[in-house]
């Protein structure tokens, strides 16, 4: 992956109670540096440029007037298109779970999280939507700047009538499948990504992978760090601490079953990597997995 050499200049950024939007501008090419999945929701819009997005195991490639929303804990990445790239123009919102379950509580009839878990993806805007997002953006960094009475009740009534537009017009129109790249060494990546995440739980070695694409252990390696931005190991590692989650909310297993069930021969390297990723012990997940601070927003630099 190119080396990054972008500028940047974030022109607003603002957090209420569950919910932040910034928007930046970058110029140059940049790569994102930190490989993730958070439990927070992102609906990202390209007001300008182009951006590569990898999640779900494909490369998507976003352009002016596209939104890309990221569903909460989904492995994703960014990156530049290129070393020529010029940069490029966008928003985030930001939404934390709670907010999204105060929005249904307070709505029912939204059902926003069933809509971010089963319509995440790329979508090209209309132009009515589009104006409807941005002028969702401007009330927002208004609001924010004056804060006068009852300014975040109004950025809150702003957010469920930008929902209930994306609910109407996205969901009836699925994401874009052709933004996906169709690179034919990405292609490749593809269908290794694809059996990662089915295989993750197994003993996964290079020379396996070599026999089983007929390709040589360096090309594979080099392949996949550039175009997911993320290598080898690290891709398994995740998608086991992630499945690891899911089995420590069950309360069904012991640290030791689940570290032995998602492919770890040690409990202390399956502890080990789930601290790394989740700034916390498995113990301690299953004992705060309920417990999120609202109102809490990623640090920037942990994301795009």
């Amino acid at each position: 992956m190119s080396t990054n050499s972008s500028s940047e200049k974030i022109t607003f950024y603002g957090a209420i109670d569950g919910l932040a939007v910034e928007h930046m501008v970058r110029f140059g090419p940049h790569n994102m540096k930190v490989k993730h999945f958070h439990p927070e929701y992102e609906i990202f819009y390209i007001l300008e440029g182009r951006r590569v997005f990898f999640f779900d195991n494909r490369v998507f490639i976003a352009s002016k007037g596209d939104l890309v929303i990221i569903d909460s804990n989904l492995i994703h990445m960014t990156r530049s298109t290129g070393s020529s790239d010029l940069g490029h123009n966008r928003i985030i919102l930001y939404l934390t779970p709670d907010k999204v379950r105060a929005f249904e509580d307070r709505y029912p009839s939204l059902r926003i999280s069933y809509f971010l878990h089963n319509h995440y993806g790329l979508y090209h805007l209309s132009e009515e939507d589009a104006r409807h997002f941005m002028d969702f953006y401007y009330l927002f960094k208004r609001e924010f700047q004056e804060k006068r009475p009852n300014y975040t009740l109004s950025i809150e009534l702003a957010a469920a009538s930008l929902f209930i537009r994306f609910l109407r017009d996205l969901r009836k129109n699925p994401a874009d499948a052709s933004a996906i790249s169709s690179d034919p060494r990405h292609k490749q990546v593809y269908s290794l990504a694809d059996y990662l995440s089915e295989h993750y739980m197994e003993d996964i070695s290079l020379d396996r992978l070599s026999n089983r694409f007929f390709l040589s252990k360096y090309y594979l390696c080099r392949s996949f760090r550039e175009v997911t931005g993320y290598n080898i190991r690290e891709y398994i590692n995740i998608l086991r601490v992630r499945h690891a989650q899911s089995m420590l909310e069950d309360n069904q297993y012991s640290v030791s079953e689940i570290a032995e069930k998602i492919g770890y021969h040690s409990t202390t390297n399956f502890e080990r990597n789930f601290k790394s990723y989740m700034n916390m012990s498995p113990l301690q997940y299953r004992k705060h997995r309920n417990v999120y601070v609202s109102g809490v927003m990623p640090v920037v630099d942990h994301l795009e």
